[in-house]
This record gives C-alpha cells, structure tokens and sequence, in this order.
C-alpha cells in the first residue's frame, strides 16, 4: 500500500455487486484505518448502502467522490489470488467483478465473529420515528444488537438509512476463541400469530410442523433434509412470528469435522489408472500447469482417479478442489472426501444456509479444511496453493452461469490452475466437443480409461422404434412403455434386480389441451404451456413458476373434454404402477428434490433396496453407481434433439449414453432400451454403440461447416422488455451498432426461441469471431451501460444454450 503523501485522504477502489463494468473510489474516513484489498466495505451508491469489496487501497481521485460508511473486515477475506481471478473471469466473461466476487463470497460471510449494530452518538442524539426510531430504541443500551435481533419492521431500509447518516454502525464482535457459530430456528408455541389468522405457505407449514413436533432448535440445514423448506422460507416464518433465530455453538453432529463414516475399501488401481494417476501427481509435485482430459467409459473408475490424485496434492502440502455439477451428487462424493481426509476436508454449496455456507468458507480460509468439494461457485473457494482441480463430468452445461455473472466454471478452473501451477483434470465419459477437439489438438493431455473395472462389459443397447409400437388411446399416438421394455423389466423385477427409468420432463405431462377449441392453458408471462402436474392438480409454469388450479372446463369455450398431453415423470410413475403392480418405485425429478428428505431420500430408498425402479429426468443419469441396476430405459430419446440449439445432438448423445452406463455395473451384465421416432439419428446410433470419438469426430465436421464452437467464439446478446415495440426497437437499434463492427459473424436480431419469459419480450442476436478477443472488442464498443428506459440488454460470451 502506498502512501497517499501529505494532505492526501487515503483512497480506495471497491467494486460493486452492480451490472457496471468499473470500480469506484470512496475517500477512507479520518481516523478509520485503510482497508487493505480484498476487504469489505459499506459504501454509498445513490440513495443506497451497498456492501461492496476493496481491490486498490491506492484509488484515484474522482470528482463527487464520498465516504466509504464503514470497514467490515479488519483483514481480508478475499486473499490476492482470488481477487486476481475474479478480475480475469469478469474480463473474460463481459462480466462485472463486483458481480463475480458477490457470486463467490457467502452472502453472510462474517468478518472476526459475526456483525452487529451499535448506535452512534450522532444516533443517541436523534429522534426519528417509525422502524428506524425503534431500532435506535433498540439500540439504546449501548450494547450490539444483530440485526435479526432488531426490530423487523422495515428493518432493512432504516438500517441502510441509518448507517448513511452515521447514526448506527457495523461492529465485528468476536466470540469465544475455537467456538463456532450457525444460526438456529425454534418454533414459537401456538400464539399470537397463529390467533391473528396469519398463515405461512405449504412449506412454511411443513417446517413450523416439524420444528414443534421435534421440539428443539434446528439448522436450516436440518430443516431442509426434513422439508421442502429453504433459508427463504424460514426467514418469512421469522418475520411472522412463527420462529425465532439465534446463534448457537455448532453441535459435533453437524460439524464437517466429525463425520461418522465406515473407512474406505482397499482399492486397487488397474493399469490406466495408474497411468493417470502418476501423470497428474508428477505435475502436482513439480508445480507445473498440467491441463487433462480423463475420458473414461462409464464404471472406469475415474473417482478414484480423482481420490488418490487428491491425496497426493494433499501429502504435498497443497490444495485440491473437486467440482461436480449437480448439488444432488455432492454429498455422495464428500462423504467419500470425508472417509479419506476426515477434518481436512470442507463441502462448499448454495444449499448449505448462508451461516453454514460461511462457515466452511472460513474453515478452507483459515487452512482447517484444504480439499473442498461443491458445484460451479466451489471454484473460488479460498484454497492456499491448489495443487489440483478437478472438474468432473465436465460435458455438464450447469457449469455454466445462466444469470449474471454468466461465468463458465471450467475456464476459471483453467484460468487458477495455470495461475497456481496445479493439475486441471477434466473428467468424462461423454466429454464435451470443446473437450475433445482440445484433446485432439493437444492443448490437453488425454488420458484414458478404456475399460471397466474387473473388465465388466458395457451394456447392450436396443434401439427400439416407437413408429413400430402400438399407443394405448390415452397416449395420443406416443407409446410410454414399448413391448420389448415391459418385457425385459419383468424379467429384471423376477430376479430381485433393479431399473432405472429415464423420462426428461418432470410433472405429469406436458400440456393440457381443449379438444373443442384448442386451448392449450400457456402461461400469461411466458410463451410456453403449463405443465400439468398430478400432484395438486396444478398447472404450472417452469419458467416462471406461475401456477393455477387445473381447471374442469375450459375458460375459452366452457367445454369438458381437456386432455393431459404426454407424459413427465408422474405420469411414468402412474403407468409404472398399472403395469407392475407391487413393484415399489421412486420418481427422481426437481419436485421430489425439493420435497421431504429430498434427492438424498430419494436415492437411498433406491439403493438400499427398498424400491425396485428409479423413475427420473437427466438427475439419475448423472454419477450414480447402483450395482443391482441391469436395465435401462430411455422412454424418450428424442426430447432434447428438436430443440433450437446447435448442441441438441451432443446433449442428447451425451444424456442417452450416461444413463446407459448405470446398467450393468455389478456382477450381473446391463442392458438398455432407447425408444425413438428417430432410431437412425446419429446421436441416437452412436450412443447406443458407446462410439464417443466416431460421435465426436462426426459432430465436428458440422460445426466447422456452420462456423460454430470450437471453431468460432461465441456470444448472445439478449434484448428485453415488458413492451414488444421497445424490446424490437431497442433490438434493432443495438444489431444495427453492432454490424458496424469487422471481423464478426452476426445473426439477427431476431425473437428469442422463448420469445416471452417471465413477463417480457425477448430479441436476440449471435455474435460469432474467430477468437474472443474480438467478440470482445465488440461488445465493449456496443453495449450500453445504460439501456434505454424499460429495456434490459444481457451479454452473454459462450452461452451453453440458446433458448
């Protein structure tokens, strides 16, 4: 840190959780010590208080410049390095690093202990009214108060309003040395709240059910294992009186460091993975860069791969990172994390509570934990020297931000392992074209697993026509369940085998149609139908989540005859049932994962043997080892292929060719059904023939031809607003800016594939250059940074779908 000279106020530079790519300079306080980078501080912005991060304690000047209102933090909690990558990911990504940093930080993050308020002299003095003088009432005494211990009512706005004018401020208050804190939820008793009529929702209900039947405090995350309630429910529960929170020591039970698991099975590695093994830990003992692609078949063992190279960056006294896609498979993976490394080991993930979440955060800040599992957001987590990443399924889109900032996990892996001189081992069994092609050219180092473990074979695949198969009436000319499936599910279900179940749509079936007149019940916000859902007998929306009663009539034309069409997971479920009665079943999907007990319930009714067959979307293609699983069925190949996206041929290879490798990975062998109207589709063909490099190659020819990834770089820019005029107008007004850019490809603007969303119309255009360098030169020169009245406009570099 320099010194500002004399006369000079110290000067920083903070960045900002807004969608502006800058930072902006507050003088620091007389008296308040500079904060270095990387600490938080309450600043002014306009009529508000935000909470932003420190990146230069030596700002510049800037004319209008104020006061910073308070440090949160006596030291950093963003150390150098992090704060360098999230300046590369915002650069990379057209992104803002105040964003990117928001993204990476726990919400609740707490600085040496956790914050409270305290009332100035300034405020001691004041006499305001309504919800900030009962704050200040509440504060009176001198003494730090949290703000959940507050008055509630409007308390966020009065605090903002307070703290501006220096009449309360922030203070860190330790606590006892080596005690951790996690916020704790108790029932209040039958009182007030529930005598003046006010009712929680549905999952409101289930919490407050549960919490008083189980009589004692509890953890968001316990809760959320319990019901379908999350931190947002809980806190409307507290602001109704419902549930009180406070702070309480962390139990054993829920502390990552006490894991009550069975050791590990000796393993031995075979000879591939030997080979992969010492490839990647000779780069991590050297601290070289060593970027791989580890394409495995499905059963190879690639997480043991991923174990023992772990192990080996741990003995070596560095870090290791592990991501994995869906929040569902973590707590799989962390236990086998725990079973190794025990204390040393921290999971990191959006469904911890925010306390939680802050927690593990400063246990891998402090160095207690140094191997950490999670999903994309896990890549910032404040590992000292990772010497190893892993991003395992890397052909997974979730790695990939759909809001802002819209960063892609796996390109900041690559940007910290390079920075860190680590291994960056990318794993899959259907890696990504991108993956592949880089592979190809050598920019990384394929390692491969050809085999399965103990030479299991993989499973035979039937492609199975459904043009062929005879529909009941319901099915409106689409059969659910084919012969030659039923079939071989009854011969699984005999021998006390399991199956699994693969239908892409959740709910019970797609849409609901009139027959009289044709109404088909769309969303007022969205252009897409609701879909129907058994279970309530709703109609929602899954973009919006707008949701009515399903209705007896229809509202256009009062006719009777509305049909269901198609079919999602109940409606398997449903068919299921009819067709082997007394065969237990559990339905994998989002809803299931919200309810009771959620995904991990779900899974472990499956495998320990309670239920026979696993109905689900893309979920249960992902990760899961069930050995007693020998059959496969794929109810519907073609859900993904008529979507207007140039990847839909690789998701769909990728998800008919990962659900196939759950079968057979026991003793027994695995088959697997595909039914399709489209049985000669390559994507189809080749899966049902486990040929990723004869897919791969093919799909590259047609991205070369069309100019796509990896042959071009790739970015969206999305137009938007409540007004079609204006979201058109503003459309063209921005494609007619862009095209006066050289080097580019430009398509449209033109509507969106999902031209309403949410309440608002939507334009798009697609920018395609050789490199990226250009794609960004572009959007530096034509973005505005402020988009006319009522319009919002979203760049998005490397979309991972189009819709």
């Amino acid at each position: 840190m320099s010194d500002p000279g004399p006369g000079r106020r110290p000067i920083v530079s903070v960045a900002l959780p807004l969608p502006l790519r800058r930072e902006f300079s507050y003088f620091v306080p007389e008296g308040v010590p500079v904060p270095a980078a990387g600490s938080r501080v309450r600043v002014p912005f306009g009529e508000r208080a935000l909470t932003g991060v420190v990146v230069s304690a030596d700002g510049e000047e800037a004319p209008g410049m104020r006061e910073l209102v308070s440090v949160l933090d006596p030291e950093p909690v963003c150390p150098p390095d992090l704060l360098e990558l999230a300046r590369r990911t915002a650069a990379r990504f057209f992104a803002s690093t105040g964003e990117v940093l928001k993204s990476a930080l726990p919400a609740k993050l707490p600085a040496a202990g956790a914050i409270r308020y305290r009332i100035t002299e300034k405020g001691a003095l004041g006499r305001p009214r309504g919800a900030e003088g009962a704050i200040l009432e509440a504060l009176a005494g001198g003494v730090p108060v949290a703000a959940s211990g507050l008055p509630p009512e409007g308390r966020a706005d009065a605090i903002r309003s307070l703290e501006e004018r220096g009449w309360i401020r922030p203070v860190s208050q330790r606590p006892e040395r080596g005690i951790r804190l996690e916020t704790a939820y108790a029932a209040v008793p039958e009182g007030p709240a529930d005598a003046a009529g006010k009712k929680p929702g549905p999952r409101g209900r289930e919490a407050l059910a549960w919490l008083r039947a189980v009589a004692r405090p509890s953890t968001a995350a316990e809760i959320r294992m319990q019901t379908a309630a999350g931190p947002g429910v809980l806190r409307t529960l507290a602001r109704g009186g419902f549930v009180r929170t406070f702070e309480q020591p962390v139990r054993p039970e829920s502390s990552p460091a006490a894991p009550d698991l069975p050791p590990r099975l000796a393993v031995t590695p075979t000879a591939a993975q030997n080979a992969a093994i010492s490839a990647i830990s000779s780069a991590i003992r050297e601290r070289r860069y060593f970027p791989a692609l580890l394409q495995g078949v499905t059963g190879s063992g690639k997480t043991e791969v991923y174990l023992r190279a772990i192990s080996e960056a741990l003995d070596a006294g560095r870090g290791a990172i592990w991501l994995v896609p869906e929040i569902g498979l973590t707590p799989v993976f962390s236990r086998e994390l725990s079973r190794l490394f025990g204390s040393r080991a921290a999971l990191l993930h959006s469904a911890l509570s925010e306390r939680e979440r802050a927690d593990a955060w400063n246990r891998v800040r402090r160095g207690e934990a140094r191997a950490v599992i999670g999903p994309r957001s896990a890549v910032f987590a404040p590992v000292a020297d990772p010497g190893i990443i892993v991003v395992d399924e890397e052909h997974d889109g979730s790695y990939k931000q759909r809001e802002a900032p819209r960063y892609d996990a796996r390109e900041v892996a690559a940007l910290r392992a390079k920075s860190a001189g680590a291994a960056l081992v990318f794993g899959s069994a259907t890696p990504s074209v991108e993956a592949y092609f880089a592979a190809d050219r050598g920019r990384l180092t394929r390692l491969s697993l050809p085999d399965r473990i103990d030479a299991k074979p993989l499973p035979e695949v039937a492609i199975v026509d459904l043009r062929k198969e005879i529909a009941r009436p319901d099915e409106k000319g689409i059969p659910l369940f084919s012969r030659a499936l039923v079939e071989r599910l009854r011969e699984v279900f005999a021998k006390g085998e399991q199956a699994i179940l693969l239908q892409p749509r959740r709910g019970y079936a797609p849409f609901l149609l009139c027959r009289l007149c044709g109404h088909d019940f769309r969303c007022t916000r969205c252009s897409v139908c609701r879909t129907v859902h058994a279970r309530g007998r709703t109609l929602i929306c899954h973009y919006c989540g707008e949701r009515v009663p399903r209705p007896d009539r229809c509202p256009e034309c009062g006719g009777a005859v509305l049909e269901a069409i198609g079919a999602g997971t109940e409606r398997v479920g449903e068919r299921f049932a009819e067709i082997f009665p007394g065969v237990s079943h559990v339905v994998l999907d989002r809803d299931s994962a919200r309810r009771r007990g959620g995904a991990g319930s779900v899974l472990e009714e499956f495998s320990s043997g309670r239920a026979a067959c696993l109905i689900g979307t893309q979920m249960v293609a992902k990760g899961h080892d069930f050995p007693n699983v020998t059959a496969v069925g794929v109810l519907s190949a073609d859900s993904l292929l008529n979507f207007p996206d140039f990847r839909s041929a690789e998701k769909t290879f990728q998800l008919v060719a990962q659900v196939a490798g759950r079968a057979g990975r026991g003793d027994a062998p695995g088959t697997v059904h595909v039914q399709t109207f489209h049985p000669q589709h390559p994507a189809i063909r080749r899966a049902s023939q486990h040929d990723v490099d004869g897919f791969c190659r093919q799909e590259l020819e047609f991205r070369k031809s069309f100019f796509y990834p990896p042959f071009s770089e790739l970015a969206s820019i999305l137009v938007s607003s409540e007004s079609l005029e204006r979201a058109e107008e503003a459309a063209a007004e921005l494609g007619a800016t862009v095209r006066k850019e050289r080097d580019l490809r430009i398509s449209g603007p033109a509507p969106a594939p999902l031209e309403r969303l949410q309440g608002r119309w939507r334009f798009q255009l697609l920018l395609r250059a050789s490199d990226r360098r250009a794609i960004l030169a572009a959007l530096e020169a034509c973005m505005p940074e402020r988009p006319p009245t009522g319009v919002q406009i979203a760049a998005d570099v490397d979309p991972q779908d189009l819709l």
